[in-house]
């Protein structure tokens, strides 16, 4: 999709607090204002939700937010779990926490002194997004940067224990930015692996290369997880490329994936993402550069200053888009025909890193203020529970 003034047009007439930054990465903001959000338990209230006033689609609004977990260190990703709880991955500490009734307690056991000992933090790295296969909780997956390397780690998941960790993907490039790190199970029970280009944007557009890339591979604690999938196109790991960081991955009840990916100086996208497709990266950024043969176009786009975004989720009727520079949780209708217009329904907590759809429906959100990158309210970072109506 080409060039949205009417998002343009929304940013100026919101009135939200914002974090200005050089570029649409991970970066840390060259001025800002600090909201303070007060109180810290569990049945906390956070600041005012604003609706956005854009015409043609159905709108929606946070009907409810109450904050169910304080104190974390920049929160990266939320894997939502069927007994209520919630597990959360902190990107510089290296520990994962299962939140339960407003109380954060972190995982341990071997895997857990695995992670702590192996995780490389530096830039934007650390440990990043994690995954459960639905409806079974054996194994828990985990991406992580190292010293030389990105790779996804399975553990056995026993109560709060962690296994020692099996790597079954490794050899993503990394770098201290454009590391991806988000994973999603599709109900094909494939997981599939958001990379980053690595700040080598040629491999992006390389199939051959794991980087600027989403993986599918065989991820059901088997001894032979981590290979290719059957039916990728082109027999390896790889399923669509063309990707310069890809933060968010979501699929819709239909089977539809999508991906939200950050951009370099003019459009951060959001992709429809199907088998073999190349999305542009590095020739193309959001529409500029297209029609181009072999390219597929994004189905959004936003300027950096607007998004920045991160994690993704899916219900029933929309997408949600975490946004960091933005600081805004934007939704996007699902419609017969694909996706109707964004609309800002939250704003005022900060970075948004990640959201999560729980059981019911519900929203989770994680900011992330406290990795310097943003400016640290009272209580942060925090987890936030929405619901939406």
């Amino acid at each position: 999709m080409s060039l949205h003034p009417r998002i343009i047009a929304l940013a100026c007439a919101l009135p939200l607090t914002l974090a200005a930054c050089s570029s649409s990465s991970d970066s840390a903001p060259t001025a800002s204002a600090e909201r303070i959000v007060s109180g810290t338990t569990p049945t906390t209230e956070v600041s005012p939700t604003t609706p956005a006033e854009i015409g043609g689609d159905a709108h929606a609004s946070v009907t409810s937010q109450e904050v169910v977990a304080t104190g974390l260190d920049a929160p990266w990703s939320i894997a939502t779990m069927a007994d209520g709880s919630l597990l959360v991955s902190e990107r510089d500490t290296a520990l994962i926490k299962r939140v339960r009734a407003g109380i954060a307690t972190s995982l341990n056991g071997p895997g857990a002194d695995t992670l702590r000992r192996v995780v490389n933090n530096a830039g934007e790295g650390g440990l990043l997004g994690i995954a459960v296969l639905p409806g079974d909780t054996t194994y828990l997956y985990a991406y992580i940067t190292r010293a030389d390397d990105n790779a996804v780690l399975r553990m056995e998941l026993n109560g709060d224990l962690l296994s020692q960790p099996t790597a079954i993907v490794e050899g993503i490039p990394a770098a201290k930015n454009h590391d991806g790190g988000r994973m999603a199970f599709g109900p094909d029970g494939f997981l599939y692996i958001a990379t980053g280009d690595a700040g080598q944007g040629a491999k992006a557009a390389d199939p051959g290369s794991m980087a600027g890339k989403i993986l599918r591979v065989v991820a059901k604690g088997g001894a032979k997880d981590g290979r290719a999938a059957p039916g990728n196109p082109w027999g390896n790991r790889v399923w669509s490329m063309g990707h310069r960081n890809v933060e968010g991955l979501a699929f819709v009840a239909d089977g539809r994936l999508y991906a939200t990916e950050l951009g370099q100086d003019a459009w951060d996208e959001l992709n429809l993402i199907t088998a073999g497709s190349d999305y542009g990266w590095p020739s193309t950024e959001g529409t500029d550069g297209l029609p181009a043969d072999g390219i597929t176009a994004p189905v959004e786009t936003w300027t950096p200053d607007d998004a920045s975004p991160s994690g993704l989720a899916a219900t029933h009727e929309a997408l949600y888009v975490a946004s960091l520079k933005g600081e805004r949780l934007w939704r996007i209708p699902l419609t017969a025909d694909g996706t109707g217009e964004p609309e800002v329904i939250l704003d005022g907590i900060g970075r948004i890193r990640d959201v999560a759809v729980g059981a019911d429906g519900s929203l989770y959100v994680a900011t992330t203020n406290t990795d310097g990158r943003g400016t640290a309210r009272k209580g942060d970072d925090r987890i936030v529970h929405l619901t939406v109506g």
